[in-house]
């Protein structure tokens, strides 16, 4: 359904909008334990937990899981019957730069990021906050960390002179170390370097960053106890960065299929790999793409006049004159993401929201759905999108999994995502830090 369906849309949302408003409003604030009762139990850390069940939360994190006559209610407990609904924790968005998607960049990122949770975004990775910008933003989350999902932010990028990006472009390794120390004292949870020329969408590639100054950035991440991520999609750029280190691929390989080596180098550095798939499936087309989200939007989240804005328009700028070439690749691209999962090689999910048709929120729904087409199992997309974030980030059973002491970031659906990955869409309620906020 194109415009026309659009339009007719947009009384609809603005109904529901009016009536999420009140429901938000009225939950957001209810403090104190929560008990989900009845619910089946959907972890990929935790395949052996026994369902249906009751989960117990206090003090924003789990307290208890069992069966209801095993478990005592907190007094005065908010109660929430989930009688043949399905609990899972929340999704990880692990490439995610916190802009609208539409083509002028909103800056509201505390605002997008907030919007995340209504699609079911409890936790999220920002690889490249603008340095002038990432102070604030951390402040904000910080003055009500709840409100928000979970959020890893890394300060700024690397990249070069005529490199792609804007960002840090030290001139000799020395230089580069001084910066990534600064970084790590304003707070930041890592590096990102721009280690790409770029030609699978241009046909003047970019300059590429020097080899010894971007192994002296990984070196020194490393040193200050930081992760160091690479946008490294040729495979030729993305081994040297394996070689020398890096700890996560974040668009994955679109260039050729992945070899041996490639693997070897993966699983050498217990590296990550984010194929950041929606991000690369724009290219086939804007008004597709706006199609797909639309028919995917069955709760009507998505603002129609927006959507409306990707028909008759290209992908592509004067620069970036080559898309086409990565929209013959997208094969390639799919067929990598199987090869490194099946190789044992962790897997997160990441969307690069918010280029151009990336939107927000259901982006991340949709990279799910898109692991599955690629050839995933649901178990191993819900994985991806709980569990290996934060085993990623050093922090398993903090959060990404229904154990006790974890944070109670969750999700109740009213369908089973391992039957349908699509059922990731059918949220009935959000819960971050033990808080329903949808």
């Amino acid at each position: 359904m194109r415009r026309s369906g659009l339009i007719q849309a947009s009384g609809v949302r603005r109904a529901l909008c009016g009536a999420c408003f009140l429901f938000t409003t009225s939950l957001a604030h209810a403090s104190g334990a929560l008990v989900i009762e009845g619910a089946t139990l959907i972890d990929a850390a935790r395949p052996d937990l026994a369902s249906p069940a009751t989960v117990v939360i206090e003090a924003g994190k789990i307290i208890a899981i069992g069966q209801l006559d095993e478990i005592d209610r907190p007094a005065g407990a908010q109660v929430i019957d989930a009688t043949g609904r399905f609990v899972m924790p929340g999704i990880a968005d692990m490439h995610n730069h916190l802009r609208s998607g539409q083509f002028r960049p909103d800056n509201d990122q505390a605002g997008i990021l907030r919007g995340l949770l209504d699609w079911g975004v409890t936790t999220t990775l920002d690889p490249g906050v603008p340095v002038e910008q990432f102070q604030t933003l951390r402040a904000t989350i910080a003055a009500e960390p709840d409100v928000y999902p979970r959020a890893f932010l890394m300060r700024g990028v690397f990249t070069t002179d005529g490199g792609w990006g804007d960002g840090y472009r030290p001139e000799t390794a020395a230089a580069a170390r001084e910066i990534v120390r600064e970084i790590k004292a304003a707070g930041s949870d890592g590096v990102k370097l721009m280690y790409d020329d770029m030609r699978w969408v241009t046909t003047r590639p970019f300059a590429v960053m020097n080899r010894g100054i971007a192994a002296a950035i990984i070196d020194e991440a490393h040193r200050q106890g930081m992760l160091a991520v690479a946008h490294a999609p040729i495979q030729t750029f993305a081994k040297q960065a394996l070689e020398d280190g890096v700890d996560c691929l974040l668009h994955g390989v679109i260039s050729e299929p992945v070899d041996a080596e490639f693997i070897e180098l993966m699983r050498r550095n217990g590296a990550c790999y984010v194929s950041t798939l929606v991000m690369f499936e724009t290219n086939a087309g804007y008004a597709e793409w706006a199609d797909r989200m639309q028919a995917f939007d069955v709760g009507h989240q998505l603002d129609p006049q927006s959507l409306e804005l990707f028909y008759g328009v290209s992908p592509g700028t004067p620069r970036l004159d080559n898309i086409g070439w990565a929209v013959e690749r997208l094969p390639v691209l799919r067929q990598n993401l199987v090869t490194v999962s099946r190789a044992g090689i962790p897997i997160l999910i990441g969307t690069d929201t918010g280029i151009p048709g990336v939107l927000p929120g259901i982006s991340a729904q949709l990279e799910m759905v898109l692991h599955v087409d690629a050839g995933l199992t649901p178990e191993a997309v819900l994985r991806a999108a709980t569990t290996n974030a934060a085993i990623v980030m050093k922090q398993p059973g903090a959060f990404g999994t229904l154990a006790v002491g974890a944070q109670a970031d969750l999700l109740i659906l009213d369908g089973d995502p391992r039957e349908n990955i699509g059922n990731i869409r059918l949220i009935r309620h959000v819960v971050r830090g033990g808080r329903i906020v949808r």
